[in-house]
Formats: C-alpha cells, sequence, structure tokens
C-alpha cells in the first residue's frame, strides 16, 4: 500500500500495556484530564486517520466503525460522530448490547451517535463487505486472551471482507506487549495508536496486522512519561497525526 500522505516521524519512544494504564492514570489522576477529553482527543485521532487512508476526504464514502464494550470502542463510536460530520455515510456495529459496554461513558458515546442520526447495529448479520472502511475498535491494550464469541466473529468477518480496515490503538486480538496474534487477529491496512506506540506493534511478528503504523496525539502531557524515563517531548512536532516510519523497516 502507498504510504499515506502524512508527515513522518523517526524513532519513537514505546510503551508496554502496563506502562500505557499507569500513564493512564497518571493524565486523569494527578493532571486531572477527564477520561471523556481524552477520548474525544482519540475519535477525532481516529477520525483524522481515516480520512488520510481514504486519500484526504470521507465525502460519500461508506464506512462502518465496529465498537467492542471497552473505550476502543468508544474511541470508534467518537469517531463515527466526526466522519458524519465530514460527509461520511457511516454506521456502527456492536459486538455486545448497551447494557454490557464498560462505563458510562461509552453509554454516553453511542447514544450520543444514535441522536447524531447514525445508524447502529448489532453484529448479526453486519454486511461489512459493503464498506470503503472498516474502523476496528473492538479489542484494546487491555485484552486479555484469545478473542472468542461474536468478538471472534466480527474480527473472521473484516478480514474477510476484502474491505480496508484501519485498527484503533492495535488490531484486536494482538498482544500490546509481544505484537503476536492471540488467535483471531484483526489484519489491518494500518493502525492508530494513541499517546505511544504499543511495544508489540514494531515486532516483526506484528507486522502482517498492523500496516501503516500512524501515531495521534490526544493530549497526553510528556510529563505523564517521565516517571518511566521515557521522552516524549517532540513526537507531535510535524503534527498531531503522524506516520511512524520505523513500522517499515523491512
Amino acid at each position: 500500500m502507498k504510504a499515506l500522505d502524512l508527515p513522518a516521524t523517526g524513532e519513537v519512544p514505546v510503551v508496554t500495556a502496563a506502562q500505557m494504564a499507569e500513564i493512564d492514570r497518571v493524565a486523569v489522576d494527578e493532571i486531572g484530564i477527564s477520561v471523556e477529553m481524552l477520548m474525544e482527543n482519540a475519535a477525532r485521532g481516529v477520525a483524522l486517520a481515516a480520512r488520510a487512508l481514504l486519500g484526504g476526504s470521507v465525502d460519500g464514502r461508506r464506512i462502518v466503525c465496529v465498537a467492542g464494550s471497552g473505550n476502543n470502542g468508544g474511541d470508534a463510536l467518537g469517531a463515527a460522530r466526526r466522519l458524519r460530520g465530514w460527509g461520511a455515510r457511516v454506521r456502527c456495529v456492536l459486538s455486545v448490547a448497551r447494557d454490557d459496554l464498560h462505563g458510562d461513558l461509552n453509554k454516553r458515546q453511542l447514544d450520543i451517535a444514535r441522536r447524531a442520526g447514525i445508524d447502529v447495529a448489532p453484529a448479526a448479520g453486519a454486511r461489512l463487505e459493503e464498506a470503503d472502511l472498516i474502523v476496528d475498535g473492538l479489542l484494546g491494550y487491555s485484552v486479555r486472551g484469545a478473542p472468542h464469541g461474536t468478538v471472534a466473529a466480527l474480527i473472521a468477518a473484516a478480514n474477510a471482507s476484502g474491505v480496508p480496515v484501519l485498527a484503533v490503538d492495535l488490531p484486536s486480538g494482538l498482544h500490546p506487549d509481544t505484537g503476536a496474534p492471540l488467535g483471531a487477529a484483526v489484519r489491518a491496512a494500518a493502525t492508530v495508536t494513541l499517546g505511544l506506540p504499543k511495544a508489540g506493534l514494531l515486532r516483526p511478528v506484528a507486522r502482517p496486522f498492523v500496516g501503516q503504523l500512524l501515531l495521534a496525539d490526544i493530549a497526553v502531557p510528556p510529563h505523564a512519561y517521565d516517571r518511566f524515563g521515557i521522552d516524549a517531548r517532540g513526537v507531535f512536532v510535524a503534527g498531531d497525526l503522524v506516520r511512524v516510519a520505523t513500522a517499515e523497516r523491512s
């Protein structure tokens, strides 16, 4: 696939899943950035990545956002709202019922999407092949064990659809630290990871699943990374959505 027309960054720091969980905690509990603010920033980054993957415009394009029960699902639902505002023909597919979404924030993202006129449907009869782009928001960096049930079925359907997939943070079913598939795993055309890349995304075993690796700024201050000795200053000098050139190494 041709490299996306985005500013490229060279070597960037990476984080493990445990480090990212603590960094998120610091950003929320110590610095005072709300989870909702982080999710809105993530949703914008995902929408920008979708627009880049579709050649710079989503006007009239068919996009299906597949949302899981956690915050990656909330990111995908928030991105759907932005993409609809940019002219896309968006629909969302949920892997769980509304009551099984984790936390009030994800339920609120779903309710807002519906009130904004976005069609939200259950996984049965999802018709993922009837799209120009699939946004994968099924599983995040806190994944434990192999995908199963409806999530595994949606991963298989996305892979079989022939439609390019944009993964949110990491392809669903991929281990965030090792990069190895845990079972069924999304094979993405591109992955937009949030804040800093998860370590597994740059491992050779992950390359068939990650596609082009993009990095979105969700406004976590560099100070939040300091306790791990990670210098994140300057990562987004070229823009708030960048292409990680190291993902293309042979």
